[in-house]
């Protein structure tokens, strides 16, 4: 199942590496209110939703193993918060601004480098605001769904932090702080016991089931995606 979804995920993946967001985390150029939006958004919207998201699928799990494993994940999770909370004010001292606040300076909201606010600390972007509706649907509607729709954010982290901490300019302004968002070192070992459950129920899982499970994995790659496209735009809302 694994090489199935990892075959198909291989372009969109490779997209999210060579993103503008992340190429400019890697060599420096990357604007801060760019990064800002990033991590408050992460923090405030997209890792919550995930711990939730990862409890619910739990919930729905036929076999004790993988709902303790996806529990174990989802109170890491919301265990992290306060540490990610702590992280986010400290990038704040590090690149100018408050947690929810602007960059000083004038420029067109929403456009990336123009001085705009473009930051997360109020109601959630377009973009990230789908991405957490879905994961809380695909959680709700069945557990392959959810084990599928989990899937990017739990495999993509490990993938793209690492590509981040093989090619970063370690002299450049964000060297700091993509050490720290690279995970942990038990990191792989979940991660490799989360895909040793999608082979598992892969393995017995009916077609329509299996199909489930890829679609809700090829909609979450997107929206990992479509994340990065919007902190390189810094999106907002439209109208209010």
């Amino acid at each position: 199942m694994r090489e199935e979804l990892s075959a198909a995920a291989d372009p969109v993946l490779a997209r999210i590496r060579e993103h503008p967001f992340w190429d400019g985390l890697r060599n420096g150029t990357l604007p801060p209110v760019s990064l800002r939006y990033f991590a408050e958004h992460d923090v405030r919207h997209v890792v919550p939703a995930y711990a939730r998201a990862m409890a619910r699928c739990a919930a729905l799990a036929d076999h004790d193993a993988h709902g303790a494993l996806l529990c174990s994940a989802a109170s890491a999770t919301f265990g992290s918060l306060p540490r990610l909370d702590s992280e986010l004010a400290g990038l704040a001292e590090t690149i100018g601004g408050t947690p929810g606040g602007g960059e000083t300076g004038g420029g067109t909201p929403g456009v990336a480098g123009t001085g705009g606010t473009g930051t997360g600390g109020g109601p959630p972007g377009p973009a990230v605001h789908a991405y957490v509706s879905f994961m809380s649907a695909a959680s709700c509607d069945s557990f392959v769904s959810g084990l599928g729709g989990l899937l990017p954010m739990t495999w993509f982290h490990l993938e793209v932090s690492g590509d981040l901490r093989r090619r970063h300019d370690p002299g450049s302004r964000y060297s700091g702080w993509i050490e720290q968002y690279c995970p942990w070192d038990g990191y792989p070992d979940y991660v490799e016991a989360y895909l040793n459950v999608v082979d598992e129920v892969g393995g017995r899982c009916s077609a329509d089931e299996r199909n489930r499970l890829v679609r809700h994995f090829l909609l979450a790659a997107r929206h990992e995606w479509a994340f990065a496209e919007a902190a390189w735009q810094c999106q907002e809302w439209m109208v209010w």
